[in-house]
């Protein structure tokens, strides 16, 4: 079983969790410039059909970050940094902020989760 974290990883945890929040909020916000780049009078897609597009991503992506990040405690964070990095959103040189132990339980958690 892996160990509670110390107050230096846990604060590293936290910048983690930030920067991967960051990360995820800022592929949304290109998929809906994307979305509403397109001219109002484009026949092939209207609006209200556009809207709907728009609507399902964002409402989506709020369901995945209210999954993902609401009511993170402290003696979870160790598994969601693990997940944030099996999903590819935190990338190695990420975890340069961590000390030498969190980075092998993380990559540790990753391969438990990779061989599932």
């Amino acid at each position: 079983m892996l160990a509670s974290l110390t107050k230096a990883q846990k604060k590293a945890a936290r910048t983690l969790i930030d920067l991967a929040l960051e990360r995820e909020c800022a592929k949304l916000i290109r998929k809906v410039s994307r979305l509403s780049s397109k001219p109002l009078d484009d026949v092939e897609k209207p609006n209200h059909a556009r809207y709907l597009e728009l609507f399902k991503a964002v409402d989506s992506f709020d369901r995945r970050l209210q999954y993902r990040y609401d009511g993170i405690t402290g003696g979870h964070y160790l598994e969601v940094i693990s997940y944030l990095y099996a999903e590819g959103i935190l990338k190695e040189h990420d975890l340069e902020i961590c000390d030498e132990e969190m980075i092998n339980d993380v990559i540790r958690v990753k391969s438990v989760c990779d061989s599932i």
